[in-house]
């Protein structure tokens, strides 16, 4: 004989088979991270797992834990109390529920727990299930199907003939019918006087139109209401439709299209619940469960003026009509829109808006000539080995870009704001320098220490230098970080600098494999491919250059520059729509020496083009490097392939 605490346990030791019935699958040998299905937990990557100790799911994320009976609550709002998350789960499982369990004192309104040792009840037999067929056809042969009410409503005789709906004794009587028997009904008053207002028939409620998920289905919209005369509107239109009777049955509807496949994947469903918050509930419980189950569900868009279906039919059915078709429609229509011929329309539109745009030139006259402009919208990749001078490369761009009046948003991970502020100014002495030997500039160093006491003539080309940076570095806007900035952080800048200034900067990114990584449990390789991913998805979201340095692999510090070279390179390989290498001339060549090259003053360096989605898909540029006041120079002021 089964005691209640022993219900308890046996049902506590059902969570694995619960969280099945929504196809989640917990426990076993494997026991598999899901996941957190606390609301309040945005989840981005599994961290709850199921504790067959305990017989309670656990995150390790946010700390919470459940049991079945909290996930019960969780399901079924209704289900607020101990005692009817108890019968909620024998309902579910086919377990008989036992009498007196959860009996309340009316005094205190407490649960009164059954004592140990209290002889106990022998469990009931299971209640055959309810058939009032007799009763709804004995009273339409005595007062007919229909009636005045239904009328007013919007629903036709046809209608109320084939759903047995009557009207007697001042009540409007909607018989529910599951395999040709009447398993319950909806009975409300339809005169004044006639209490109470609803009379339904005992026990649970079952659901209008069940008949629709058994068997193979019959295919097309099937729409799901809240209410009979919701779902009676939409059959009035010609439409399929079923009634939940009431938001709270979700879950029920939920677990017989999952018994019943073959129906279920026949339909598009339709959530049509009512425009208050229950309706909306209903709807949005509705759509992640069916998703849930793989099937597709979209929704019914009332207008603001009727609070229900019901209310639209009484009060314009053409307008229902359209509606109607527009739902049942919506995945054909949007699918059409998938075609290539229904693409042109939108290419006109963005070509024509992208051809009032320039490319932002970059300052060297060949690598523009290379690239058709300069950088448009999309993700450049740069790399080179350790200490060639890629990040002043991409700085001297950024500072003749912003001299040039359009914003530019630098994340240095590596370096400080103000490190890079005297690479800029040291650069700007090298380039004023007037001497031929520019004996007089200034090295970075020199700027970040400066002496006291100067040569006359090197003390004004610091002033002339700091000034000139002063005024040509007003629209670049340097975030510094280590181990701070990641992609959704450089995200967040780019919507900020758009809301604060009103333009769309060029982002520049020093360097990939610092970003902070989105998972630290994730590989290197899984994290900078995510960077990746998220930097392209940046430039096509917001429209923009985003340029992004990468180191090489160290294998690859004397060969020549190669797609292999970068690493973890598969995303950047795929990902990037432009993909540029720095290297040392000779690099590859027998009996190259990578460290007398480095040595060299200035030094020899090769741009190398890699892939370009969008124009030529090779070239290669020299330029002399002084890495002392970190300056390239273009040994040619065109491209020549």
């Amino acid at each position: 004989m089964r005691t209640h605490e022993s219900l308890i346990q046996e049902l506590r030791a059902l969570l694995p088979e619960y969280m099945a019935q929504k196809r989640i699958v917990v426990g076993g040998r494997r026991n598999r991270l899901i996941r957190c299905i606390n609301p309040d937990h945005r989840d981005s990557t599994p961290s709850m797992s199921y504790h067959q100790k305990t017989q309670r799911l656990h995150c390790f994320g946010c700390g919470k834990s459940y049991d079945i009976f909290e996930l019960i609550a969780m399901d079924y709002p209704e289900c607020d109390s101990f005692p009817r998350q108890i019968k909620k789960a024998c309902e579910i499982f086919g377990i008989p529920f036992p009498e007196g369990f959860g009996r309340t004192d009316p005094a205190s309104e407490k649960t009164v727990q059954v004592r140990r040792g209290s002889p106990e009840k022998k469990a009931p037999e299971p209640v055959p299930a309810a058939d009032y067929t007799g009763m709804v056809e004995e009273a339409v042969a005595a007062c007919g199907t229909g009636g005045s009410y239904f009328a007013a409503r919007g629903i036709p005789a046809e209608l109320c003939a084939r759903y047995r709906l009557f009207e007697r004794d001042g009540r409007a009587y909607l018989p529910l019918f599951e395999g040709g028997r009447c398993t319950a009904y909806c009975a409300r008053a339809i005169r004044d006087g006639v209490q109470p207002r609803y009379k339904n028939s005992t026990g649970s409620m079952g659901l209008f139109g069940v008949d629709y998920l058994k068997g193979e289905g019959q295919g097309g919209e099937l729409f799901v209401t809240e209410a009979v005369f919701d779902a009676l509107s939409i059959e009035a239109c010609g439409r399929h439709a079923v009634a939940l009777c009431g938001a709270g049955n979700v879950r029920r509807f939920l677990n017989l299209c999952a018994e019943n496949p073959g129906a279920a994947n026949s339909y598009r469903f339709v959530a049509a619940g009512d425009r208050d918050a229950a309706g909306q509930r209903m709807n949005r419980e509705l759509r992640e469960g069916l998703e849930g189950l793989g099937l597709s569900c979209g929704e019914l868009m009332l207008p603001g003026t009727v609070k229900d279906v019901n209310e639209l039919l009484v009060a314009d059915r053409a307008a229902l009509e359209e509606l109607l078709m527009q739902a049942a429609d919506a995945d054909r229509l949007a699918y059409a829109h998938t075609s290539a011929a229904d693409a042109v329309s939108e290419l006109l539109d963005a070509s024509i808006r992208l051809g009032s745009r320039q490319a932002e030139p970059t300052g060297f006259r060949a690598l523009d000539q290379l690239l058709d402009g300069g950088f448009y919208a999309g993700l450049y990749v740069l790399g080179a080995i350790s200490s060639l001078g890629k990040t002043s490369y991409l700085l001297q761009i950024a500072e003749y870009i912003a001299a040039n009046g359009t914003d530019v948003l630098f994340f240095s991970l590596e370096m400080g704001r103000l490190e890079l502020v005297a690479k800029g100014i040291s650069r700007t002495t090298w380039r004023l320098d007037p001497s031929a030997a520019r004996e007089d500039a200034f090295t970075a160093r020199q700027v970040l220490r400066m002496q006291n006491q100067l040569p006359a003539g090197r003390a004004l080309l610091l002033n002339r230098a700091i000034e000139a940076y002063r005024k040509s570095a007003g629209c670049l806007f340097v975030r510094e970080g280590i181990a701070e900035i990641g992609a959704q952080e450089v995200r967040e800048e780019v919507r900020q600098h758009l809301r604060l200034r009103g333009k769309r900067p060029v982002v520049m990114v020093d360097y990939l494999q610092i970003l902070k990584p989105a998972d630290p449990r994730a590989s290197d390789k899984q994290n900078t491919d995510r960077a990746v991913v998220e930097l392209k998805r940046i430039s096509r979201d917001f429209d923009l250059p985003v340029v992004a340095i990468s180191s090489f692999n160290r294998e690859n510090y004397r060969s020549a520059v190669s797609m292999e070279a970068f690493k973890e390179s598969g995303a950047v390989e795929y990902s990037s729509d432009v993909l540029l290498g720095l290297q040392l001339a000779g690099a590859g060549e027998q009996g190259f020496d990578v460290n007398a090259a480095k040595t060299r003053n200035p030094r020899q360096v090769e741009l190398v083009l890699l892939k370009n989605r969008n124009g030529s898909p090779y070239g290669r540029i020299p330029y002399a490097y002084h890495a002392a006041y970190g300056y390239f120079s273009e040994l040619r002021s065109s491209f020549r392939p």
